[in-house]
């Protein structure tokens, strides 16, 4: 850091190949604690980090920034939480700072890409369809969303599309497009799996060109024929 002098910190950083979502949370306590420190040390002025967009506290409809954090949850849940609370309180320290809570991200070198971990849930069928609602994003989306934040105002921003959507609506099309069977329906649903409302991203100008997951989807079954 000291040798580079950037003038914007982007921190993009997780730990996932093996889906262990504690090594995440650490790796968002303690990594980004190292590189808060770093920049401050090296003069850096502003951030931009990635955080996650289904942390908010339960509650009725998509959740805006405005929603507290689900710092009340139970375990396993609560390991993440912390861990995202813990990210974006250090991220605050610096003078600017743009906090991207993405939505579940899709499309090539993702979990939801045909090769990807939830595809092999779906085939397996470990994928309910439920009520649970999720938001997604593109990868392609999520990554034109961190150029723009280089200039954005500080503050948490959902980024996601247009369309939050209970699993037991995307999940049947995903496994579609990934070759995968209908899914086992389930009723019920956690009252944190909420959504998020992508108001405020939209505000500052930034509109993802896969609008909803069914486009994204789409695209996901048509690679998978060529």
């Amino acid at each position: 850091m000291a040798d580079a002098r950037p003038d914007v910190v982007v921190h993009q950083l997780t730990d996932l190949a093996r889906g262990d979502t504690a090594a995440n949370a650490r790796l968002r306590i303690h990594g980004t604690r190292h590189l808060v420190d770093a920049a401050h040390a090296a003069g850096v002025g502003r951030i931009v980090a990635q955080s996650i967009a289904w942390c908010y506290a339960p509650g009725a409809g998509a959740a805006d920034e405005t929603v507290e954090l689900d710092l009340a949850a139970e375990e396993p849940r609560r390991t993440t939480v912390v861990g995202v609370a813990a990210l974006e309180r250090a991220v605050r320290e610096l003078p600017e700072w743009v906090v991207l809570r993405y939505g579940l991200l899709y499309g090539p070198g993702t979990w939801y890409a045909p090769d990807g971990a939830r595809a092999a849930d779906a085939r397996a069928g470990r994928l309910p369809a439920n009520d649970d609602v999720s938001s997604f994003v593109h990868a392609e989306d999520a990554a034109a969303a961190a150029v723009e934040a280089l200039e954005w105002p500080s503050g948490p921003v959902n980024v996601c599309d247009d369309e939050p959507a209970a699993a037991r609506d995307w999940v049947p099309v995903f496994c579609a497009a990934v070759g995968a069977p209908r899914p086992p329906a389930q009723d019920g649903g956690a009252p944190w799996a909420r959504g998020a409302d992508n108001g405020r991203a939209r505000e500052l100008g930034w509109t993802p060109p896969h609008r909803t997951w069914r486009d994204g989807f789409a695209e996901i079954a048509g690679s998978g024929r060529r």
